[in-house]
């Protein structure tokens, strides 16, 4: 048993099958995108509209996504259809990246094993 085992407890044809497992996993993920949707209620400027005394007469919700590019924030409204769409690809996102990650920790362990 070499290093890799003994610091995994898995031989190289389980690191091996772990890895195209990770492949098969990442190939069902759906679109991505980065940045975060929010919802917002807000005030208007009409001078006798009741958002401005009684926070739950404001008027949304409004649905924001932010996002950087190119170092910048850019912001766009969205309905309500294209913010759940938008969050739904954000954590399609968030599970790439963490796929991406346990890919190269296994990747690791697969070069040490075979050292």
């Amino acid at each position: 048993m070499d290093r890799g085992e003994r610091d995994r407890g898995e031989s190289q044809e389980q690191l091996t099958g772990r890895y195209a497992q990770l492949q098969r996993e990442l190939a069902q993920i759906g679109y991505v995108c980065s940045g975060s949707v929010m919802q917002l209620y807000r005030t208007c400027g009409k001078p006798g509209c009741g958002c401005r005394v009684d926070p739950r007469l404001r008027h949304g919700p409004y649905y924001i996504w932010t996002r950087k590019e190119n170092g910048k924030t850019v912001t766009r409204s969205l309905s309500k259809e294209h913010a759940e769409r938008c969050a739904e690809y954000i954590l399609n996102r968030r599970k790439m990246e963490k796929i991406v990650e346990e890919m190269k920790v296994v990747s690791t362990q697969i070069v040490e094993a075979g050292r």
